[in-house]
C-alpha cells in the first residue's frame, strides 16, 4: 500500500511544484476605459486609442488560483517545518484544512505582438500569445490515505486529476457600434492555436474499501502525453502483463503538434449611466496530432481476504499484497492516437455605472463563469473606477467565488506615448474556512505599450 501512496503523493506534489500562473488579462480592468487588453475579456470592449505592445512587454499575466496553499501541506513544529504527514500533527487539524476537492489552477500567457487600431467602421486589435496553463485536481482522500495509514475504512480518491498544455495563440478582433439599435455594440475575435504538447492523467475511479477480513479495491485510469516523439517505456510483470514502467523522451522534438481554432464574442450596451455585457471566451478546440496513450483498459478490480491489515512489516506477505495492488496502477501502452482536448470556455457578464455626480468615477459588478466540465469554476468581482486626467486610471475591486475571497487592483499610467499597467487580481485573504475556503491565490499583471 505504501508503494500506491508514493506514487499518487509523487504525482500530487510534483504538479503543485510547477504553479507557477494563472493568466488572463485583469478582470480588475475590466470595466476602466483606457486598458487596451479588456478586449480579450470581452471581444466588444474597444479602446480609445492605437497602441502597439512592446514586443515580449506588451501583456504578462502570471499567478496562482486554488482553494489549497502550502500551509495545508507543509506545518510547523518544534521550530521546524514538517510535511503533514508528520506523527505529531494531528490528523483532525490537517483533515479540517482540506475540502473534498482541493484544486490548484494555473497559466502563463505573454504577448508577443501585440496592437489595435480605429479601421473598417470600428476598432480592431490583433495579438500573438503564447499560453501555458495547468489544472490540478486531488481528493481528500488520497490525503486522508496518506496521512491515516491503514485502517479499516473506506478510501475515495475517485476524480484525481492533472492537466497541462501549452500553445501559442494567434487572435483576430473587430469590434463596432450597431446603428440600427442605439447604445449596442458587438464584437468578435478568431483565434487560431499552434499547440506544443499537452498532458492528461485521468483517475477517473479510484476506491478502496479495506475491510478488516476483505480488501476490494477499484481503478479507472488513462494518461495520455501529447508531445512529439515522447514514447513509453514497458516492462513484464509476473504474470506475463506488459505494462508502462517510464517515458523516454530521448526523441523528443519540440515544434507544432496540431491545430485549434477557437471563437470570442460579446456585446455591451449603454443605457442612462449603466452599461450592460455578456461575453462568451474561449470556445473552441485544439487537436493534437501525435498523443500516446496509456490506460487501465476499464475498471481494474482486487480483491481479497488472505491478508488481514495486522500483517506484521516483517511478514512476506505484505510485500505480496502491495505488489498485488500496484499492478492495479500498470497502465497497458495503447500506441499513438490523435486527440483533442477543449479549451477553458469562460462566461462573462458585467454591469458598469457611471456615478451620477461625478462622471469619471463609476462602479462594476462582473461576474466570471469557467464552463470547463472538470474545472470549472465562478467569481463576482466588484469594482470601483476612476480616471481623474487622461494619463491616470485606478481601479480597486473584491472578489469571491470558487477560490475563496481576494482583492485586487489595476493602474494604468500614460495616455499618448508610453503607457505603462501593472495590477493584481488576486491577494489572499484569510477568512474563517466554515463560511470561506483558504486559498492559494495571487497573480500579476504588467503591460508597456505605445499609444498615439
Amino acid at each position: 500500500m505504501n508503494n500506491i501512496t508514493k506514487k499518487l503523493l509523487a504525482l500530487s506534489f510534483s504538479a503543485v511544484s510547477v504553479m507557477t500562473a494563472y493568466a488572463q488579462p485583469s478582470s480588475s480592468g475590466y470595466f476602466l476605459e483606457n486598458y487596451n487588453m479588456k478586449w480579450q475579456l470581452n471581444p466588444a470592449l474597444s479602446n480609445r486609442l492605437t497602441y502597439i505592445g512592446i514586443p515580449g512587454l506588451g501583456n504578462i499575466n502570471a499567478g496562482i488560483n486554488g482553494n489549497l496553499s502550502a500551509t495545508d501541506i507543509v506545518y510547523p513544529y518544534d521550530g521546524r517545518t514538517v510535511l503533514f504527514t508528520n506523527p505529531n500533527i494531528k490528523v483532525e487539524k490537517v483533515m479540517g484544512n482540506l475540502s473534498k476537492v482541493n484544486r490548484l489552477s494555473e497559466s502563463l500567457g505573454l504577448g508577443v505582438i501585440q496592437f489595435g487600431f480605429k479601421a473598417f467602421g470600428g476598432y480592431n486589435n490583433f495579438a500573438i500569445n503564447i499560453k501555458e496553463n495547468m489544472n490540478f485536481d486531488v481528493p481528500k482522500g488520497l490525503f486522508s490515505l496518506a496521512k491515516e495509514g491503514l485502517t479499516n475504512k473506506v478510501y475515495d480518491i475517485t476524480d484525481f486529476r492533472l492537466k497541462g498544455c501549452a500553445y501559442a495563440e494567434i487572435a483576430l478582433n473587430h469590434s463596432r457600434e450597431i446603428k440600427q439599435v442605439p447604445g449596442l455594440r458587438a464584437g468578435v475575435s478568431l483565434k487560431f492555436m499552434l499547440p506544443a504538447g499537452f498532458f492528461q492523467a485521468d483517475f477517473n475511479e479510484l476506491k478502496l474499501d479495506l475491510g478488516k477480513d476483505n480488501w476490494r479495491i477499484l481503478s479507472d485510469a488513462r494518461i495520455r502525453v501529447g508531445l512529439d516523439g515522447v514514447r513509453y517505456e514497458t516492462e513484464v510483470n509476473d504474470n506475463g502483463r506488459e505494462y508502462v514502467s517510464g517515458v523516454n523522451t530521448d526523441d523528443v522534438k519540440f515544434g507544432i503538434n496540431g491545430f485549434g481554432f477557437g471563437l470570442d464574442f460579446g456585446a455591451t450596451y449603454e443605457w442612462n449611466d449603466f452599461t450592460f455585457s455578456l461575453a462568451f471566451t474561449d470556445l473552441g478546440t485544439i487537436g493534437y496530432n501525435k498523443v500516446q496513450e496509456a490506460s487501465t483498459d476499464g475498471t481494474q478490480i482486487f480483491e481479497s481476504n488472505k491478508f488481514p491489515l495486522s500483517i506484521g512489516e516483517g511478514d512476506e506477505s505484505w510485500d505480496n499484497m502491495t505488489d498485488d495492488i500496484a499492478k492495479l496502477y500498470e497502465l497497458k501502452d495503447k500506441g499513438t492516437v490523435k486527440s483533442s482536448m477543449p479549451l477553458q470556455g469562460k462566461m462573462r457578464a458585467g454591469v458598469n455605472y457611471k456615478f451620477p455626480f461625478y462622471k469619471k468615477l463609476h462602479f462594476g459588478l462582473l461576474n466570471t463563469t469557467d464552463m470547463s466540465k472538470i474545472f470549472p469554476y465562478t467569481e463576482f468581482r466588484l469594482s470601483a473606477n476612476i480616471e481623474p486626467v487622461n494619463w491616470f486610471s485606478l481601479a480597486v475591486s473584491g472578489a469571491a467565488g470558487t477560490y475563496g475571497a481576494n482583492y485586487g487592483f489595476l493602474l494604468n499610467l500614460g495616455n499618448k506615448g508610453v503607457n505603462f499597467v501593472l495590477g493584481m487580481d488576486y491577494a489572499h485573504i484569510k477568512l474563517d474556512k466554515n463560511y470561506i475556503p483558504l486559498t492559494s491565490n495571487v497573480d500579476l499583471h504588467l503591460g508597456f505599450n505605445v499609444q498615439f
